[in-house]
């Protein structure tokens, strides 16, 4: 059977689910980006770290997102800047202070757990999705708010494994390619991930 004959006997009463992973073509145009934006962020912190930049991990944050900001230029600049560039930025910083406030919490003598990354990934997801929310830039309707709290789940449980992979695993060597491929750890699978769901529930440009 063609697919126009499949289409063509789909029952338009039949029950479709609101919860969809897959990406369609502009959620899919929108991870390409983001996944550029990560590998652009891997080489500023690459920088940051030679040059020894302090708090270079946030300060190479508005990488992340400025392929995707630049591509849909055309189109409400400010609000992505705000959300995507500043916005983010400023979830990367809360999620950090959350980790290490969960990590102290725990004390010096208890083994590694996944709660401080656990947390920072829970409190960078829903600060981020919160401000494209405010900002207009989040897709309507229910199915995004469900992708959504799925997502903030998502990253809670990637960013608990990133830290503890980063707590219990120690790098090679003293040089800062060594000490950057140890936060590779951390940022590759979240910001992946996170980019995944931002593709998911951003607007496209259209």
């Amino acid at each position: 059977m063609s697919d126009d004959a499949i289409l063509a006997d789909e029952d338009p009463r039949e029950f479709h689910s609101p919860f969809d992973i897959a990406l369609d073509w502009a959620a899919l145009e929108a991870f390409k980006w983001l996944v550029l934006g990560h590998i652009v962020y891997v080489v500023g912190l690459a920088v940051a770290f030679f040059l020894k930049i302090p708090n270079g991990v946030i300060w190479m944050t508005p990488l992340f997102a400025a392929p995707l900001v630049w591509k849909g230029r055309g189109h409400r600049l400010w609000p992505k800047v705000l959300a995507l560039i500043v916005g983010v930025t400023v979830a990367h910083y809360l999620g950090m202070q959350a980790a290490a406030s969960a990590q102290e919490s725990q004390g010096l003598l208890t083994e590694p757990s996944l709660l401080p990354g656990f947390v920072g990934g829970a409190v960078g997801a829903v600060v981020s999705m919160g401000l494209c929310a405010v900002f207009g830039l989040m897709r309507p309707g229910a199915a995004t708010l469900i992708f959504a709290l799925f997502g903030a789940v998502l990253l809670s449980l990637v960013g608990g494994l990133g830290v503890y992979l980063y707590l219990t695993t120690g790098a090679r060597g003293d040089t800062f390619i060594s000490a950057l491929m140890q936060l590779l750890k951390i940022y590759t699978p979240w910001q992946i991930a996170f980019a995944y769901v931002m593709a998911k529930v951003l607007r496209p440009d259209g």
